[in-house]
């Protein structure tokens, strides 16, 4: 049987002969029926199925019938070399079996409890969708190496599993149950950057740990010869080129420090992508192999301070991060979380947002820069200010998988309990469910909350194409707990009135602040209640909704946001800095330093 997708990452055709599995079996050629099995596994690892035809859901039954079956048979050997193989398909075996009419593999754990040498293949078909539990701890026990290789590869598909309450909690429960034992090079950048959505208050514990072993597994046996230029200074960042959106709001800065000093950009290889190198004095690429870098234009540096745009996008700089490269080391709101540990010193931030506890979500020491600690460049879009759908009218979600919560779906669904307009959410998930078939599965947790004909989940667009569908919608929702910055702007520009929720970190405050630069503080909701309210008036008050979209229309953005005068106190505290660094570390004080912002 076969499956021919239509609407996929590929057009890849996939066929599978359940009789040639069954006599492998039978002729007892373990290896060739482990070969098979896995590279039948890797099409789903590579294809990402977006619906499914009755025959292809059929073929996909059929296959995890077989291959669950066969896979759980006490007398089939699976050879050391391929259980690392079968472990790195966790999640894909979980997917399709979420897809499947099986949803979760919790019989075949039962079954294999009660069976010798069991453990390769319990890890295999154990993941965060079961409802069966193990204690961890106890995997360590028995093989830290394929413990390590479960725990790190069970966390690279966090961003579809956020949305399910049960998995969600399951995610927490592996962090909480984070092992000295653990090698953490299989796999730590998902580890990082997907803690924080999985878990905003345990994240500081989680990442400190990492951190940690990061040091004791690789850094500490790196040595850096640095002879500080106080003239000279290093950006890092994997993320420097137009579009992304570290880009968008931190290159003000650093053209701000090319005034004045030499700066070098240390920036890491992508296919297909060429960093911005305008402005520097040079450039150096840091590939990464199996987590070896080639340090080469670092080993020995004369840099006096390292300037981080990001840190926990790219597995390159969680790295560099643990490592004391320059004297001075600094971080910004690229990716708005605090490292929690690592050898950065100093985050600069914005005393217009972060709120008075601030310091307490940072190892880091506060900078705080008047204003909003970014800078804004007007994106490359021409709103067209089309009329928006409204059969059903239509909500803007610009929210990556990631940030897509129960929380935050129990709120869609009471605003819909609320209303008798027909209503469709327009879900912007990005590339984080498009691989190893997240996606279905990602959507079949939604409709837990929501009613399938009342949302509809695209994947990542050309920033064109993304706007452009954006401009149907009628008005924007911000998500939390981790809110949007960039993607406010995008609404304001086309004119989309958008409601934001403000916590108590930056990432859900940023938002918030943006509405108020421009005068919307009455669409900043800090409740659930307030949520819910501000975005039922926008469905139901259709002059209401006009009228703020044509207050969004006449604003000269250029003014309000894009002017970039930020730049002036992001270099006047680079300066302070590198003129105070040595009687900061004498400090024991954690309050915030504020910038005047007095030139």
């Amino acid at each position: 049987m076969s499956l021919s997708p239509t609407k996929t990452t590929s057009q890849v055709q996939w066929q599978f002969h359940p009789h040639t599995l069954l006599d492998l079996y039978r002729q007892q050629q373990w290896e060739a029926l482990s070969e098979t099995l896995l590279n039948l596994l890797r099409h789903f690892e590579q294809v990402t199925y977006l619906q499914l035809t009755p025959q292809e859901h059929y073929a996909i039954n059929a296959f995890v019938k077989h291959f669950l079956y066969l896979f759980t048979q006490p007398d089939y050997i699976i050879s050391d070399r391929h259980v690392p193989e079968f472990l790195k398909l966790n999640g894909v075996i979980s997917n399709l079996v979420a897809i499947s009419n099986f949803r979760t593999t919790d019989p075949w754990l039962l079954l294999l409890e009660q069976q010798p040498n069991n453990f390769a293949k319990l890890l295999t078909l154990y993941s965060p969708r079961n409802r069966r539990q193990y204690p961890i701890q106890r995997f360590f026990d028995l093989s830290p190496r394929l413990a390590s290789l479960w725990y790190c590869y069970s966390f690279t598909r966090y961003a579809g599993l956020c949305a399910n309450p049960h998995t969600k909690q399951r995610l927490k429960d592996l962090m909480a149950a984070f092992d000295n034992r653990l090698d953490v090079l299989v796999e730590f950048h998902h580890m990082n950057f997907g803690a924080t959505y999985i878990d905003g208050e345990g994240d500081s514990r989680f990442k400190a740990k990492l951190n940690a072993k990061i040091r004791e597994l690789v850094t500490r046996h790196i040595t850096i010869r640095n002879q500080p230029n106080p003239r000279r200074i290093g950006v890092i960042s994997g993320r420097w080129f137009s579009g992304t959106s570290v880009y968008r709001i931190l290159q003000p800065f650093v053209k701000a420090l090319q005034e004045t000093y030499e700066v070098v950009l240390y920036y890491f290889p992508r296919n297909g992508v060429t960093p911005d190198t305008s402005g520097f004095v040079a450039t150096y690429p840091l590939p990464l192999s199996n987590h070896q870098f080639d340090l080469s234009p670092l080993i020995e540096n004369d840099l006096m301070l390292v300037y981080y745009p990001d840190i926990g996008m790219d597995a390159e700089n969680i790295l560099l991060s643990n490592l004391r490269l320059a004297p001075i080391q600094v971080m910004g709101y690229g990716h708005p979380v605090s490292t929690f540990g690592s050898e950065i010193d100093y985050f600069i931030g914005g005393a217009a947002v972060e709120p008075a506890t601030a310091a307490q979500h940072y190892s880091e020491r506060l900078i705080l820069l008047p204003g909003l600690g970014q800078s804004c460049i007007r994106p490359p879009y021409q709103p067209q200010y089309l009329p928006p759908a409204t059969h059903p009218l239509v909500i803007n979600c610009s929210w990556y998988a990631q940030k897509v919560n129960p929380k935050l779906l129990q709120l869609l669904r009471e605003i819909l309990r609320q209303t008798q307009r027909p209503l469709l959410f327009q879900i912007f998930a990005g590339t984080a469910v498009a691989t190893r078939n997240d996606f279905l599965p990602f959507v079949r947790d939604l409709q837990r909350f929501l009613p399938p004909r009342s949302f509809q989940v695209i994947l990542h667009k050309p920033y064109s194409e993304y706007m452009a569908l954006m401009e149907r919608g009628a008005f924007a929702l911000d998500p939390y707990p981790f809110g949007g910055g960039n993607t406010v702007v995008d609404s304001l520009l086309i004119g989309k009135p958008i409601v934001t929720y403000e916590g108590q970190r930056w990432y859900n405050r940023i938002g918030s602040a943006i509405l108020k630069e421009v005068g919307l503080e009455e669409l900043v909701a800090r409740s659930d209640r307030e949520y819910v309210e501000k975005a039922l008036r926008l469905v139901e008050d259709g002059d209401y909704r006009q009228q703020l979209s044509q207050k969004l229309q006449q604003m000269d953005l250029d003014q309000l946001l894009f002017h970039g005068c930020e730049k002036q106190f992001f270099r006047q505290a680079i300066d302070y800095l590198i003129a105070n660094h040595d009687a900061l570390k004498q400090s024991s004080s954690r309050d915030p330093i504020l910038i005047a912002g007095n030139g």
